[in-house]
């Protein structure tokens, strides 16, 4: 069964801004996880394209990056994945939880400050023009943005066998099932209809 629904779904043509959360889309970039995953960061160069396309670099900015450093990347990516699951399982934050994402915000949280922008303050990254936490800083702020305020406690796993996704429930009645209606949802709505004309096919020839 896993192959048969592995092989009819679409493959996402581009990367997708769901999650609600800066730090959820960025663990996101890894499509199937509880099946056979495909990890959309397939090189440097689509990393920075998902970072122009989610507003962390200019149009046309490129970070270039050393295989070790795309690699640091990707642990993180797989660090808050695993923390951000067990919150969505309903597990709550401990010290233990929050270790390693203190020991990593706490080396990017010195390259930011408050500045000035449009008559509003905000903050913005101080960080070198090759160094990776540009792009990570603003993840990581992200994150820990997210177990302060408490969101936390409306982070929900998308109910598709395969998917994985994750995401803030910011619906009225706090019942958000998928990462996409559009997506997982329909290919729920899908086998539904399948498992049910194949019963009523099978009910039928029982009553012949």
């Amino acid at each position: 069964m896993r192959k048969h629904e592995a092989a009819k779904k679409p493959a996402t043509k581009d990367f997708q801004f769901i999650a609600g959360n800066l730090a959820l889309d960025f663990v996101n970039t890894v499509g199937d996880r509880l099946g056979i995953s495909r990890d959309y960061f397939v090189s440097v160069g689509e990393f920075n394209r998902w970072a122009r396309l989610r507003g962390l670099l200019r149009d046309g900015e490129f970070l270039p990056l050393s295989k070790q450093q795309f690699e640091e990347i990707l642990g993180v990516r797989e660090e808050l994945y695993h923390l951000f699951r067990a919150l969505s399982r309903g597990a709550r934050p401990t010290q233990r939880l929050l270790q390693i994402l203190n020991v990593r915000f706490r080396d990017v949280a010195k390259k930011r400050r408050l500045v000035i922008a449009e008559s509003a303050v905000v903050w913005q990254w101080e960080a070198a023009k090759r160094d990776p936490d540009r792009v990570l800083g603003p993840i990581l702020f992200s994150a820990t943005e997210l177990l302060v305020s408490g969101l936390w406690r409306k982070i929900r796993q998308c109910d598709d066998v395969y998917c994985g996704w994750l995401f803030v429930d910011r619906s009225r009645a706090g019942r958000r099932r998928w990462c996409s209606m559009a997506d997982c949802g329909n290919r729920a709505k899908v086998r539904r209809f399948y498992r049910k004309a194949t019963l009523g096919r099978s009910a039928r020839r029982s009553n012949a």
